[in-house]
């Protein structure tokens, strides 16, 4: 899966208040330009830029909503236990303890061959819907927000499986 990707999907629960965040950051720095040292110009080209970066992070937030979408329930959640974080924002189609068809018999290595195709299923509704890694580079990739989820890419082992991702995939496995 490329990391585009990856950052995309870690980035999906910042979005979800982005649009109201940039507003309010737009307002304030408008109303507050008085107290500005900048130029007013400069302050202009500032707040435009501002204005294109919350476009583009709105439109990056409807269309991995769109990708979601078509994603099963059971895709969803394990979308959500690899790149959502908290587990408030996990919403599984069953609870925990009623899981069944080997949804929490899962080993190491079938987990990270179920989330490398579930990547990768994301990856391809990504471009059909506009997003190639050309556009994400030239639009999204110089974004703060991406340039530290590539810092934590970067430092992140893929191997590795999280204790809140443990407790997921061995669900059921201590009442064996």
């Amino acid at each position: 899966m490329e990391n585009y990707v990856k950052a995309v999907l870690y980035a999906y629960p910042l979005l979800e208040t982005v649009e109201t965040d940039y507003g309010e950051h737009i307002y304030n720095k408008a109303i507050l330009s008085y107290k500005s040292e900048k130029p007013a110009e400069v302050l202009a080209e500032y707040i435009v830029g501002e204005l294109i970066e919350k476009e583009r992070l709105v439109w990056l937030k409807t269309l991995t909503e769109k990708v979601l979408a078509t994603l099963s329930d059971v895709e969803r959640t394990w979308i959500a236990v690899r790149y959502f974080g908290k587990e408030k924002r996990i919403k599984s189609p069953l609870p925990p303890n009623k899981r069944k068809e080997g949804r929490g018999f899962l080993s190491e290595g079938q987990y990270f061959r179920m989330q490398q195709r579930l990547g990768n299923r994301v990856g391809e509704r990504l471009v059909a819907l506009g997003l190639d890694k050309t556009r994400f580079e030239k639009e999204f990739k110089d974004m703060k927000i991406f340039e530290e989820i590539f810092k934590f890419l970067e430092r992140k082992k893929e191997c590795c499986v999280s204790q809140r991702e443990r407790k997921w995939i061995n669900v059921g496995k201590e009442s064996l």
